[in-house]
């Protein structure tokens, strides 16, 4: 089973291998490429039937006479491959152009639409993507400056008066005001996507339910009292308490018009309300539910019962809250507001898989090839939408999914960037994994349109070994880069001079997953990795030996005095950034506020306190913090497009 196996793959955007960290080439195994055809809709299991499926693929691309998908350019006029007569409606089925045999089609606005062509003996329709020309929307657009900063923490982990133990979507609002007066232009946050109703130990915001739908933990509820003084999260009991506060609001709930005209707009909660209630019958993992109720329609909805209800009021005053979050930081003088992440994918079986079925890859999650961490891979548990069938469906889960997050905020991080021209898919059954190509242009263009559409500035993450050409094509299409200086460094290991940081990015000193900046000083990471096993303790001698030069680099380049303070350290790394070229500055707030244990330790599970560490300060408290005015640099008041004036 090789030449036709390998063929179809390859027809079917599977890479026949990939090189591994060290440059070796690693040849696709056959189990591999049966397992992700199987993954994308095509189950093969012998040659002959690779072979007649290759030929089935052919000969439905040869008998087309029109290219299923076009890639246009706002402006741009494209002459059709065959003469015929044709239509272009819009999303609302509105004609907007026609034309004869011979005629172009003009240049449209940016958008989707669907081209009818007819010919003697044929019809067919192709959909059609108009980027724009521009791309996505620019710093200098959304916000009326040249550059810009914010600051970036974990909602979670925010202390009130009011939230019972985790960070409420009111504290969101309270945060960004008191933000707003340091200069901040955004307030940027993990993400808060659903994790559904039944994983009630789910710790993880980076492995949701669904990424379209809100995170019913954050709602702000009354009667929870102050966050408890404990520096760590105690989930279990949090959901306890802030569940029952819930169901008491909800039954004190009297039907509202506008949750109706909420629920009339938003036709999907509909089903993603029942799949939150039949997940509490069934289990979180709908591919182990009766068969009747494995895909969403009237079934499941009566199924569902009255239930279903609560979880769509549920979302809707998640929506109010964090809708209300965004206007209230704009009106306190933040040019983006909220800067929201998008996790890489949802876990398999749960609502973005049970709702998309005729989307979603089988079988498979995303994840990473071996390495010298994991010489098996890594299966992060997450589904993935098939490239094939999600383009067949006109790209609608992505374009609803993005359009709800980039409505809801100014700035949107897309977790992963990388996974948008190739992604890694581990097969469930055991089998090695492979690369899959994805439309990489289209979804590029998608993103620009919904961007364009929203008001949303976009950032790709792009850690990692990036491809030649990948940051152009992305910064072309008008998304910014992702530039973490503690991983910018020179052959030598020292860190690169701030202002060779990309410009056409946003520039931070660390995220969630890096040390922070005192971690990093004092090579705090450098010991978990000692603890965990993953390094020998001559390897950490070498791992410190290099932090400090690393220290010895930064002090020269910004200026710190050996025997400085670490708010003063602090606050000449935030000076460099903020004075480098990069468009857009991130500020981590457990940095400002002097902490320094990560808020995750990738690898980990139950290890390392991941996502559980909450501030030192109340929200109420940021505006006046004395280790953030400590940690924030000092410049002249007309700076105020750079650095905060104080």
């Amino acid at each position: 089973m090789t030449e036709a196996l390998r063929a179809l793959a390859e027809a079917n955007g599977i890479h026949p291998g990939f090189h591994d960290l060290s440059g070796r080439y690693l040849t696709a195994a056959p189990e591999t490429l049966t397992a992700l055809l199987r993954a994308t809709g095509t189950p093969v299991t012998t040659e002959a039937e690779a072979s007649e499926a290759l030929a089935t693929l052919r000969a439905a691309e040869d008998a087309r006479h029109l290219p299923a998908e076009l890639l246009l350019t706002e402006g741009e006029s494209r002459a059709l491959p065959v003469a015929c007569a044709w239509t272009v409606t819009d999303e609302n089925g509105t004609e907007r152009v026609s034309g004869g045999p011979t005629d172009p089609i003009p240049p449209l606005p940016y958008g989707y639409y669907l081209l009818h062509g007819e010919a003697r003996g044929w019809t067919e329709e192709t959909f059609v993507v108009v980027r724009p020309a521009a791309g996505a929307p620019s710093v200098a657009d959304l916000a009326g400056l040249p550059r810009a900063w914010g600051v970036v923490g974990a909602l979670y982990g925010f202390r009130s008066e009011c939230n019972g133990g985790l960070g409420s979507y009111t504290d969101l609002a309270e945060a960004a005001e008191a933000l707003a007066t340091t200069g901040s232009q955004f307030l940027g946050i993990n993400p808060i996507h659903a994790l559904g109703w039944a994983a009630v130990d789910m710790l993880s915001p980076y492995s949701p339910t669904h990424r379209g739908f809100l995170s019913t933990d954050h709602i702000a509820v009354p009667g929870l009292g102050p966050t408890p003084p404990a520096d760590l999260i105690d989930y279990i009991a949090f959901r306890k308490q802030h569940r029952a506060a819930l169901e008491a609001a909800y039954a004190a709930f009297h039907d509202d018009p506008d949750f109706d005209t909420y629920l009339s707009a938003h036709p999907d909660l509909t089903d993603f309300a029942a799949y939150e209630a039949l997940s509490e019958r069934y289990g979180e993992d709908s591919r182990t539910w009766p068969a009747a109720l494995r895909t969403p329609g009237p079934k499941a909805t009566a199924a569902a019962g009255t239930r279903a209800r609560f979880h769509a009021w549920a979302q809707w005053q998640a929506e109010k809250q964090t809708r209300a979050a965004q206007r209230r930081a704009r009106e306190a003088g933040m040019g983006f507001g909220l800067y929201l992440d998008l996790a890489v994918g949802s876990r398999p079986g749960c609502a973005e898989s049970w709702m998309n079925p005729e989307t979603v890859a089988t079988g498979v999650s995303i994840g990473a090839p071996p390495d010298y961490l994991n010489p098996e891979g890594q299966s992060w548990n997450l589904a993935v939408h098939a490239p094939k069938r999600l383009s067949a469906n006109r790209y609608r889960p992505l374009r609803d999914m993005l359009h709800r997050l980039m409505s809801r905020a100014g700035i949107l991080r897309i977790d992963h960037a990388l996974g948008l021209l190739r992604a890694y898919w581990q097969p469930e059954d055991g089998s090695p994994g492979g690369y899959v190509s994805q439309p990489f242009d289209a979804l590029l263009s998608v993103i620009a349109i919904e961007a364009r559409r929203t008001g949303c500035l976009v950032i790709g993450e792009d850690l990692g070994l990036v491809p030649a050409g990948f940051r152009e094509r992305m910064n072309a299409a008008g998304l910014l880069s992702y530039s973490v200086w503690q991983y910018e460094t020179n052959d030598d290991g020292t860190l690169v001079p701030a202002a060779d940081l990309r410009p056409h990015a946003l520039a931070c000193f660390g995220t969630h997953d890096t040390p922070t900046l005192r971690g990093f000083w004092y090579g705090t990471d450098i010991t978990w990795w000692q603890a965990m096993g993953w390094q020998s303790e001559g390897e950490s001698r070498s791992r410190l030996d290099q932090r400090s030069r690393q220290r010895a680099g930064l002090r020269e380049m910004c200026g710190i005095p050996s025997d400085a303070a670490p708010t003063a350290i602090a606050s000449a790394i935030h000076g460099a950034l903020l004075n480098g070229p990069s468009v857009l500055t991130a500020l981590q707030l457990d940095d400002l506020l002097g902490q320094v244990d990560a808020q995750n330790l990738p690898g980990t599970i139950d290890e390392h306190p991941n996502w559980r560490r909450r501030l030192p300060v109340a929200v109420a408290e940021l505006a006046n913090a004395e280790q953030i005015r400590d940690t924030l640099p000092q410049r002249p008041e007309s700076d105020s497009t750079r650095a905060p004036a104080h």
